[in-house]
């Protein structure tokens, strides 16, 4: 992992798409690597199947399940060079999309695509106030926005494409769960990412 850009919330923004993410802890001793508690030994499976060898910031992720059954609270973990903690706990985590059947049931699972599906964002967002909620958050600006036809008035969704499948790793790791200030209420939106399979057609 490359340390000066990866972080405990980063990751869970990737491995959360293959099953809830209880705990994540890097390892002092270690450094690049990191170890993540999954909800399963399913999401373990679908995590190695579909991230194995794929580039998150310029480094190839190499995954491998552990000796260890579970991983220890870490009551004082030490910080990583953006000032975040080294340890973070994500059991309790609203984010998490796993957290019973009927949820489970809607993840779209693949392996990463240079395509973003995104939804639950308001129902009246721009392609410039999209472009800049990515471009925030450190990632580059999509090539390419298609924006669905709404089907509630209370959120909208479309497809966001970039360069090649890095650039939208490093784009889902840094705005996954990006908030998104709501215009007629208190609660910001909080913007939800996964890969497609569907290409957006020429423009």
């Amino acid at each position: 992992l490359n340390p000066e850009h990866v972080n405990c919330d980063r990751l869970f923004n990737v491995f959360c798409l293959y099953g809830n993410v209880a705990r994540v802890k890097f390892l002092k001793s270690k450094e690049g690597s990191a170890m993540i508690q999954m909800g399963d030994s399913l999401a373990v499976e679908r995590s190695i199947q579909n991230l194995s060898h794929v580039t998150l910031f310029g480094s190839k992720l190499t995954l491998a399940v552990s000796k260890q059954a579970f991983l220890q609270d870490v009551p004082n973990p030490y910080e990583l060079p953006d000032g975040t903690p080294s340890f973070k706990d994500f059991m309790g985590s609203r984010n998490n999309r796993y957290a019973n059947p009927e949820q489970a049931s809607k993840n779209r699972i693949m392996a990463p695509t240079k395509v973003l599906h995104y939804f639950n964002v308001p129902p009246e967002l721009s392609e410039k106030v999209l472009e800049e909620v990515f471009t925030n958050m450190g990632a580059e600006c999509p090539e390419k926005i298609k924006q669905f036809p709404a089907t509630s008035a209370r959120s909208s969704s479309g497809l966001v494409q970039f360069k090649d499948t890095e650039e939208a790793v490093n784009a889902l790791a840094l705005a996954n769960h990006a908030s998104i200030p709501n215009p007629s209420g208190k609660s910001p939106y909080v913007m939800k990412l996964c890969f497609s399979g569907s290409p957006i057609g020429g423009r």
